[in-house]
Order: C-alpha cells, then structure tokens, then sequence
C-alpha cells in the first residue's frame, strides 16, 4: 500500500513538471514575439532610433549652414553691409570650411552653391 502512494505520489509530480515545463516555454515564446515586434516594428525601437538619428544628423547640418550665413552677415555688418547675398558665397563657403563638423553640410553646400549662385 505503502508503495501504491509512493509511485502515484511521483506520476503526479512528473505530470505536474512536465506541465509547468510546457507552460513556461509558451509563454516564452509569447514573450519572444512581443520583444522582437517591439524592436522591429513600424514604430519599433530600431525605427525610431534610426529617424532620431536621421532626425539629429538633419539639425546638425542646419545649424552648420546657419552658423555660416551668420558669421558672414556679422562680418558684413562690420564693414556696414547688412545682407548677404550671392557676392558672399566664397564667405559662407570658408565659414563652413572652418567648422569642425558637418561635413555633409559642407558637401551640400558645395553641391548647391552652382544653382545659388545663378
């Protein structure tokens, strides 16, 4: 009798394991899929940091470029011109030359400065 409870003792436990072992690998899973979809989905961890980047890099090359025409209008103002204009090219194009960044800017610029220059 004894070895009856025994044995039905240790079935219930091996079901109950085997039980708690297929449960806790569906819900891994689920856990799985949800992470992955969260990292690549449309609004997507790896999405937005990528057009927060994009997003960022597009500032930068701004300011570059703003950071130019101002220098060059405040060197205008000192010599009583209060515009910048297409004579002032070779200004804003060595103002962006000495700029530690943006050399994307720089590289717009250059490509641009034809059609700005007309």
């Amino acid at each position: 009798m004894k070895e009856m409870k025994k044995r039905k003792m240790k079935e219930e436990n091996n079901g109950i394991t085997l039980i708690a072992l297929v449960i806790t690998i569906i819900v891994l899973l689920i856990l799985a899929a949800v992470s992955i979809a969260t990292l690549t989905g449309e609004n997507g961890i790896l999405n937005q940091a990528s057009r927060a980047g994009d997003n960022t890099r597009n500032a930068t090359e701004k300011e570059q470029v703003e950071l130019a025409y101002n220098t060059q209008l405040s060197k205008n103002m000192e010599k009583g011109k209060y515009t910048v204009d297409t004579d002032d090219i070779d200004g804003l194009q060595d103002e962006l030359d000495n700029l530690e960044t943006g050399a994307t800017a720089r590289r717009k610029w250059r490509k641009n400065r034809s059609s700005i220059s007309k």
